[in-house]
């Protein structure tokens, strides 16, 4: 069965480091764009045994759009149901409980008000807690943090203070994701941290979320056994996941494909019953394990190959022979080293070529 992403474009402001595609939250957009969604769903291949709200803030949306969503995607097979919520909402945890969702992803980015500030979030270190709370009260189990590192001006020891005040709030998962700073961001006088800093960062803040039992099992994300994200595993794993919504991406069979980032035209292609506009992408053999390779290689346990793709990836195979000072390789799988994560990018780039 497929994973299912749908990608929720709306917020109610933009951070000034986001990358991803969004749009101001309108309330009469909302509900065209609700049914643009479930018009692109009517062609899923498949049932899905996952569902994930994105965004953008899916936790803008209504009670009655997040019904008509759930009604759809969530059914007997449906094993993880997941959304991402920003700490200053608002949210009805139990509606969400009943709903079928079983996980919840929150935002809590840091707990120090001066550094949400900067950010351009708009929510407080007391937001978190409530959230958390609330969740919890409502039965959630399931419950991630999203913390981030490589802050400017942003130093190890409060970085680590961040990531002690989220454990304390016993989560079930932690994803500990660097800081990607665009050229336009506002600096505001601070500095930058270096390469030997941020290496500082990412490796002794390992070491202390496994010291307080969350297993690393991909580059930035962290669980406490049986909690780690079946639905992300989904794309590390390079198994077949649909994306719904404008921007959304998609994997299916050696087909790869992006919708379009504008939230008119997906609009617009379900007034006039035509195909959702995006990119699609014919995945030869080669380029298929380059793929799988790159999404792989994430994985603490690595990227594994069938008897018939170990054949088709020899070369690449190969070439990580060759490197085994960075990644280990045995009968059908190639890993990095866990203490060569922090230069995972240029070892993939070194293996697929």
């Amino acid at each position: 069965m497929i994973g299912l992403y749908v990608h929720v474009p709306f917020c109610r402001n933009k951070c000034p480091y986001c990358h991803f595609f969004t749009v101001p939250y309108r309330s009469e957009l909302e509900d065209e764009y609700l049914k643009a969604v479930l018009y692109e769903a009517s062609e899923l291949p498949e049932r899905n045994d996952t569902l994930y709200l994105g965004g953008g803030t899916p936790s803008v949306l209504s009670r009655n759009s997040l019904e008509k969503l759930a009604g759809k995607f969530v059914h007997s097979d449906t094993k993880e149901v997941a959304i991402e919520v920003n700490p200053e909402d608002k949210v009805d945890f139990s509606f969400l409980k009943d709903l079928g969702f079983n996980r919840v992803s929150i935002a809590a980015i840091s707990f120090s008000s001066e550094i949400l500030s900067y950010l351009g979030r708009r929510h407080s270190p007391e937001d978190i807690f409530r959230r958390v709370e609330e969740a919890r009260e409502a039965g959630f189990e399931d419950i991630n943090l999203d913390i981030l590192y490589g802050i400017p001006g942003y130093r190890l020891k409060e970085v680590l203070e961040d990531l002690g005040t989220a454990i304390r709030l016993e989560p079930t998962h932690i994803s500990y994701y660097l800081l990607e700073i665009p050229r336009y961001f506002p600096l505001q006088g601070r500095k930058s941290p270096d390469d030997n800093e941020l290496e500082k960062q990412y490796y002794e803040a390992r070491d202390f979320l496994e010291s307080m039992g969350f297993a690393q099992y991909e580059v930035s994300n962290f669980a406490r056994p049986g909690f780690e994200s079946y639905h992300n595993l989904k794309y590390w794993k390079f198994h077949p996941f649909i994306g719904l919504g404008p921007a959304a991406a998609s994997l299916y069979g050696r087909r790869r494909w992006e919708n379009r980032k504008s939230l008119m035209a997906y609009i617009g292609a379900w007034k006039r019953r035509e195909k959702i506009p995006g990119q699609v992408f014919e995945l030869g053999e080669e380029d298929f394990l380059r793929e799988k390779i790159m999404m792989g290689l994430r994985l603490v346990d690595g990227v594994r190959f069938s008897p018939e793709e170990k054949k088709k990836a020899s070369m690449f195979i190969e070439r990580a022979k060759k490197m085994q000072d960075l990644v280990s390789v045995s009968e059908n799988v190639i890993k990095i080293k866990k203490d060569k994560f922090f230069i995972m990018n240029s070892i993939i780039l070194e293996i697929i070529g």
